[in-house]
């Protein structure tokens, strides 16, 4: 019996990086003509912290940090910064993984929540350390919490429609990826 673990690993990496440039397109289209009165939630993060907590094969930190690098330059954030900070909070994310398998699912969202607030805050001091222009304390903490508020909807859709579930004791145990 042939193994089907590579191939479904770079099918899973090429719809990662399809996922991440829907997201970023939808981002970018011009979909009012007034300003924003309310920030959008950074759903590329939510993505990269599901796919890492549940699946760290699929998205490694070079895929990450090319994806966030990426949305860097689109939405003309200082370049690198941000996917540093992503791909940090990624690989805390895959070394919680195993651990937090059991402890069920409000206790992801408040893992989270914590991991979404510190990316925020984090890149909100690196900008200030580097005298860089920051948005407004309020919008950030709303596009964390709605980032917050969207990650259920993306892990359940990452989970039903593409099959990106946590690994299972046996898979951990054999130390497969697939």
């Amino acid at each position: 019996m042939a193994d089907t673990a590579a191939p479904r690993i770079w099918i899973m990496r090429l719809t990662f990086i399809g996922l991440a440039l829907l997201t970023v397109f939808f981002r970018l289209l011009p979909l009012q003509t007034g300003p924003a009165r309310w920030p959008a939630p950074d759903v590329l993060l939510a993505l990269c912290l599901a796919w890492s907590l549940r699946r760290p094969e699929y998205v490694p930190a070079l895929l990450v940090a090319a994806a966030i690098l990426l949305t860097d330059f689109f939405f003309q954030r200082p370049p690198g910064l941000m996917a540093a900070i992503v791909v940090i909070a990624c690989g805390n994310m895959r070394k919680r993984g195993p651990s937090l398998r059991d402890a069920g699912f409000l206790t992801e969202v408040l893992l989270i929540a914590l991991t979404v607030l510190s990316v925020m805050l984090a890149y909100r001091v690196a900008l200030t350390l580097f005298m860089l222009p920051r948005p407004p304390l309020g919008l950030t903490l709303l596009q964390g919490l709605f980032t917050v508020a969207i990650y259920p909807i993306v892990a359940g859709l990452s989970q039903t429609l593409l099959g990106v579930r946590a690994r299972t004791n046996a898979e951990l145990a054999a130390g497969r990826h697939a």
